[in-house]
């Protein structure tokens, strides 16, 4: 487990983490934060994380201000002394709201959530073998209860990650989840000359790219042949998208 604790009472704090290492003995606390600029300043570049725990007021303001700017690379379980939040909470990447004082029991019930939820998601999607003669995937195995369902990598028009999820959209507008790989390890798997990551979060097709135009200062917007909103690239890779894109 790879968690963040973001928390700016010293003594919530260590109530915290000390609950933490209790029910996960193999913890690594990565990182952790009481004020929301540290926390934009670390989700800047790419975070390897399997669990968030956070607080809602922090010193320099809510932490929705933050996180509500962040594609997070998993869920979330916000701690806090107010009942009020609940709602910006789940729609903000939670999972699971724990009034302070909260008991190690009512703290268990939610790792126990936490773990039938990830397990559920692992369970209903299976990562398809390569194909042997490129050394790239050439399809997903999506189980759908006691169905799987064959989806052919170059069906796929885009990748999606969000919330500790990846999303597949397929040439006819469907997403099906896949959770058994991350963005970065799909990126190493898929034929670089087919698949592009454009941001942090997106795996684009080649073959479904429509037109391209300027968004914003060193960024464009992408449009497929099928998905409704465009794609956005990052800063960091427009330049190599437009190399890539010109062969």
């Amino acid at each position: 487990m790879r968690v963040v604790v973001i928390e700016d009472e010293p003594l919530a704090e260590k109530k915290l983490v000390g609950f933490i290492c209790r029910y996960f003995p193999d913890v690594t606390i990565v990182a952790r934060f009481n004020k929301t600029s540290d926390v934009l300043a670390f989700f800047a570049s790419e975070q390897q994380l399997d669990l968030i725990f956070s607080d809602i007021e922090l010193l320099d303001g809510q932490v929705f201000n933050a996180l509500s700017a962040l594609d997070l690379p998993c869920p979330v379980i916000y701690t806090t002394s107010y009942d009020q939040h609940w709602v910006q909470a789940f729609q903000n990447q939670g999972i699971e709201y724990l009034l302070k004082p909260f008991s190690y029991k009512r703290f268990s019930q939610a790792m126990l959530g936490y773990q039938q939820l990830k397990a559920s998601f692992v369970a209903s999607v299976e990562a398809a073998p390569v194909n042997n003669g490129t050394g790239y995937k050439s399809r997903f195995l999506l189980r759908k209860a006691q169905v799987v369902d064959v989806l052919k990598a170059e069906d796929v028009v885009c990748l999606r990650a969000a919330s500790g999820v990846i999303s597949a959209y397929d040439r006819s507008g469907q997403h099906h989840m896949l959770t058994g790989n991350s963005i970065s390890e799909l990126e190493q798997q898929l034929d670089p000359k087919q698949f592009f990551r454009i941001n942090r979060s997106d795996l684009i097709n080649l073959d479904y790219i429509s037109t391209f135009e300027n968004y914003g200062k060193d960024t464009v917007a992408i449009t497929t042949s099928v998905l409704s909103e465009p794609l956005i690239t990052s800063k960091t890779r427009t330049a190599q998208f437009k190399k890539w894109l010109g062969g």
